[in-house]
C-alpha cells in the first residue's frame, strides 16, 4: 500500500510538471497581446465622439516629454490622419489628401476657391525640401473652421509674365478655409505645415482679447510667427504675433485697393523709391495697427525673378515679403 501510495504520488507530480512544461510552451509561443500604455478611456470617447466609423491604426497612447500624443487614424472617407491630444485633451487633427487626385476629394467651395487662385502647371512631386508637397485639411481646437493646406512648385515667370520653361521653379504656399475664404496666398512667405506646429493657444487668446467680436478663420505659422486670420467687421484680416514677445499680439494688416488716392507725402514716398529703384512696381497697399498705432503699408515687387518689397509705417521702412 505504501509502495502504491508512492508510485501514484510520483505519477501526479509527473502529471503536474508536464502540465507545466506544456503550459510554460504554449506561454513562450502566443504570449499575451497586452498594450503598453493603452488610449485612455475619455481620448478613446472623445476620438470616437469626434471620428465615427474610423479606424485607428493603434491603441497605443505614448505622450512625449510635454503631455503630446498622437492617434493614427484611417478616417471614414478614407484619408491618413493623425489626431494630437495634450495632457489627454484633444488639439489638433490633420487629414493628408492625396496630391494626384485631391480636387475630387475637397469641399466644392474649396476646390472652387483654389482654382480661383489662378496657379497653373503645379508640381506637387517632392520638392527637394523638407517638408516637400502636401495637401492637407487641419482642425483646430479654439477654431471653428476647418481649413486646407497647399504646398507646391510652379514655374517662375519674369517680370513680363515669360515662364523659365520649368527650368526654374518657386514654391507656392495657399491656405483656404472652408468656406471657401481664400486666407493665404504667397510665394515670398515660408509657412510650417500645420503638424509640425501643434498648439497656437497663446496667440489665440492674444487676438480674440484684442478682436473679442472677431470671427476666427484660421491660422498659420511663418517663418516663427503665428499668423491669425480673422474675419472683423466684414474685413478679412490678418493678425501676428511673435514667439520672442511671448506670443504677444504685434500687428494686424488688411489689403486695401491699391488704387486709393494716396496723400501728398505717401504719394512722394511711392513715387522716389520707384525712380531710385530700378525695376520696382507699386504692387499692394495695406492699412497695418500696432500696437504703436495705425499705419499705411506701400508694397513694391520687383518682379518674379529677383523680387523684394517694402512696407511704410510712417516714416519707416520696412522690408518684407510682401507679394
Amino acid at each position: 500500500m505504501i509502495m502504491f501510495k508512492t508510485i501514484l504520488r510520483y505519477h501526479q507530480i509527473a502529471i503536474l510538471l508536464a502540465t507545466f512544461g506544456l503550459v510554460t510552451l504554449t506561454g513562450c509561443e502566443k504570449e499575451p497581446q497586452v498594450p503598453y500604455d493603452p488610449i485612455p478611456d475619455y481620448v478613446r470617447a472623445d476620438f470616437e465622439a469626434r471620428y465615427p466609423g474610423a479606424t485607428l491604426q493603434s491603441n497605443h497612447y505614448g505622450e512625449d516629454y510635454d503631455g503630446w500624443a498622437e492617434l493614427e487614424f484611417i478616417d471614414s472617407d478614407g484619408l491618413e490622419a493623425k489626431a494630437h491630444y495634450k495632457d489627454k485633451v484633444w488639439m489638433m487633427t490633420n487629414k493628408m489628401y492625396s496630391t494626384d487626385d485631391f480636387l475630387f476629394q475637397l469641399p466644392r467651395k474649396v476646390a472652387r476657391a483654389y482654382l480661383s487662385t489662378g496657379v497653373e502647371n503645379e508640381d506637387y512631386s517632392e520638392t527637394g525640401s523638407w517638408p516637400g508637397s502636401y495637401v492637407i485639411e487641419t482642425s483646430r481646437r479654439g477654431i471653428d473652421h476647418k481649413q486646407f493646406e497647399f504646398r507646391f512648385d510652379v514655374p517662375l515667370k519674369d517680370t513680363q509674365g515669360v515662364s523659365s520653361d520649368g527650368i526654374v521653379h518657386r514654391t507656392e504656399y495657399i491656405v483656404i478655409s472652408e468656406n471657401g475664404t481664400l486666407l493665404y496666398d504667397s510665394h515670398g512667405g515660408s509657412i510650417n505645415p500645420s503638424f509640425t506646429w501643434r498648439d497656437i493657444s497663446p496667440s489665440l487668446d492674444a487676438v480674440k482679447a484684442r478682436y473679442p467680436y472677431a470671427e476666427i478663420l484660421g491660422a498659420v505659422n511663418e517663418s516663427g510667427d503665428n499668423l491669425v486670420f480673422i474675419l472683423d467687421s466684414g474685413i478679412i484680416k490678418t493678425a501676428r504675433s511673435r514667439q520672442g514677445r511671448g506670443w504677444a499680439w504685434t500687428e494686424t494688416r488688411h489689403k486695401l485697393d491699391p488704387d486709393t488716392p494716396l496723400s501728398e507725402s505717401a504719394t512722394k514716398v511711392k513715387e522716389d523709391f520707384l525712380s531710385e529703384n530700378d525695376g520696382f512696381r507699386f504692387t499692394s497697399l495695406y492699412s497695418i495697427e500696432t500696437p504703436e498705432g495705425e499705419f499705411l503699408g506701400l508694397g513694391f515687387e520687383k518682379g518674379q525673378w529677383d523680387y523684394e518689397s517694402f512696407t511704410l509705417w510712417e516714416s519707416t521702412i520696412l522690408f518684407t515679403p510682401i507679394r
